[in-house]
């Protein structure tokens, strides 16, 4: 059975705190360890009123201290704001409170609007380092895997002699040749196919990646809410649309609501082309979402499917979470209901 596992981009429902956002995190992480899920991201977004969480490393370990036995990871941390040393050091540092339990999603996209990305890197050099280049530079740093002459050979964190286990590495990412990249790597992949909905595409990166790397973990990252009445199929519907920002120099970033792309055209002074665009939602009832899932991984090339579920509803999010639990699907096979 394909595993099952959480992205969480920490909501904040219409008229709760960013105090209450969090909390209802914690609640789902806590749900998602009794139900057995694999593993449970949290992500990084930055001046963005709908979501909470702007620093993964620190909810992270949070997360830790308040589950038992779910891996808790990033979903991701934006490499392009910091120094590859640092995030490797503070995941490095988080492995020693929950060993075995600490995964790294490394994303590429800002995770923010262009005001926030200018305060994140008034102190970067210019022109900055590629997003490859510091990606192989951390994943040098996670492996220890500097060759002797190399002055960063004598770096190291606080995982030394393999004492706990190093964090898992994941990146992030929606294309063939993401996923490429990740398998040159020798990292995992988690496809954010609930950005980029195209099933053509999503075969074949899966296929590129396991030609490249079949040990690697290929995770399918994908929009799914359990729908049960007329109500529930409406804040789905809400939550369906996004919209694409093409830029001059081929980069692409994805905004939600018509209010982020105001925001975002109002501090950016790049030209871009907007493209609005329908996000598949895996909908119905329990029984329907999982025959959606299972038709994602017909060829069987899917290690893992990870739930996004787009929708300002805590209720909504914690049914969907229950009802495509691994310990749902197990209880009822025993039970003849499956």
């Amino acid at each position: 059975m394909t595993s099952m596992s959480i992205l969480d981009q920490s909501p904040i429902d219409i008229n709760e705190t960013v105090n209450e956002g969090i909390q209802r995190t914690v609640e789902l992480a806590q749900l998602a360890d009794n139900l057995k899920y694999t593993r449970y991201f949290v992500a990084e977004h930055h001046n963005i009123p709908e979501v909470a969480g702007t620093s993964p490393e620190i909810l992270v370990t949070h997360l830790l201290n308040k589950t038992n036995e779910i891996r808790i990871g990033s979903g991701g941390v934006m490499l392009q704001h910091y120094s590859p040393f640092k995030v490797i050091e503070q995941f490095h540092f988080i492995s020693h409170l929950a060993p075995g339990r600490v995964d790294l999603g490394i994303g590429k996209a800002p995770g923010g609007f262009p005001l926030a990305t200018q305060a994140l890197q008034s102190e970067f050099k210019s022109p900055q380092v590629t997003f490859n280049d510091k990606f192989q530079l951390l994943n040098n740093f996670n492996n220890r895997s500097f060759k002797e002459d190399d002055a960063y050979h004598q770096l190291q964190t606080s995982i030394r002699d393999n004492e706990v286990p190093k964090p898992k590495l994941f990146l992030l990412g929606g294309s063939d040749r993401s996923a490429q990249f990740a398998a040159n790597e020798n990292v995992g992949f988690v496809y954010a196919f609930f950005i980029n909905s195209n099933v053509d595409m999503l075969r074949s990166a899966v296929k590129s990646y396991k030609q490249q790397y079949p040990e690697g973990r290929f995770i399918v990252a994908v929009a799914a809410v359990v729908t049960e009445n007329e109500n529930d199929k409406e804040l789905v519907k809400d939550g369906r649309t996004n919209y694409a920002l093409h830029f001059k120099d081929g980069r692409k970033i994805t905004v939600n609501t018509k209010e982020q792309l105001e925001a975002f055209s109002k501090q950016s002074a790049e030209h871009f082309e907007v493209e609005e665009k329908q996000i598949d939602v895996l909908e119905g009832s329990a029984t329907e979402v999982k025959h959606q899932l299972s038709q994602l991984n017909n060829e069987g090339l899917i290690d893992e499917f990870m739930l996004h579920m787009p929708v300002q509803n805590h209720k909504l999010r914690v049914k969907t979470v229950e009802k495509l639990a691994p310990s749902y699907t197990i209880a009822n096979q025993k039970e003849g209901v499956l």
